[in-house]
């Protein structure tokens, strides 16, 4: 009976691992990336765990007679959980702006090409996740040849990239959703474009501006109304493993 209570004990720990772990609250991608490095130490969000960050800006020159360029160090970009939808546990960056304007030629583009990556995973064994979102809208602003845009890979299971999400203010696509078949985790790497592009051959220069403030990243998950298959195994183990003991003790 003892030995019956320590596994029951053991799998009620494995399907509650993160009931310790922080929340993913408002700080620094600076933070995020030294304090939530892998599973043990991650982040939660509803019921979902988020670590391993990664963060480079690329940019071209910052300042010059054609131009300016600004991008936000891991130390200037914020991370916040986002609760707000049970269902689909989220993660909104931003940042006061990745941010470029002036005037462009063949020979110097503006651009700034931000990497991003993390890891999602479940807590335990449920509720798997079967779909993600990327919502930019309402946070860029473009003038003339200005462009912004983000594409990301989403390494299902552990396995390749086997999906993919897009947005950009050039076809004034915002939003885009991606399903597909239930895994445990996701690994996100996204690519952050902010540019006034190369002109066209035979046009000397273009001329905008572009900038993001932020962004939302979300991963639709099944949906728990009904107990979850492994809970439900947990709970009716409880109450057999209560009853044997009961009956043993009278």
């Amino acid at each position: 009976m003892k030995r019956f209570l320590l596994t029951l004990t053991a799998a009620a720990g494995v399907a509650g691992y993160a009931s310790a772990n922080p929340l993913c609250t408002a700080n620094t991608m600076a933070f995020y990336q030294a304090n939530y490095t892998n599973a043990a130490t991650g982040c939660v969000v509803n019921d979902k765990l988020f670590y391993n960050f990664t963060y480079n800006a690329t940019q071209a020159s910052g300042t010059g007679p054609s131009g300016s360029v600004v991008a936000p160090t891991a130390a200037q970009v914020m991370v916040n959980g986002d609760s707000s939808n049970p269902i689909q546990p989220a993660l909104i960056f931003s940042s006061t702006g990745w941010t470029v304007s002036g005037t462009a030629t063949l020979a110097r583009p503006l651009f700034i090409d931000s990497a991003i990556g993390f890891t999602v995973a479940v807590i335990g064994l449920q509720p798997l996740i079967i779909g993600g979102s990327l919502d930019m809208t309402g946070t860029t602003t473009t003038t003339g040849q200005g462009l912004v845009s983000i594409a990301e890979t989403l390494n299902l299971g552990g396995g390749p990239a086997s999906s993919g999400l897009g947005v950009d203010s050039a076809t004034s696509h915002f939003l885009d959703t991606a399903s597909f078949a239930a895994v445990s985790s996701v690994r996100v790497n996204k690519n952050l474009i902010v540019t006034v592009p190369r002109p066209p051959i035979g046009t000397p220069t273009a001329t905008g501006s572009a900038t993001i403030t932020s962004f939302r990243e979300g991963f639709t998950q099944i949906s728990t109304a009904t107990p979850e298959p492994f809970s439900a195994i947990l709970f009716g183990s409880g109450l057999v493993g209560l009853a044997m003991f009961r009956r043993r003790r009278s």
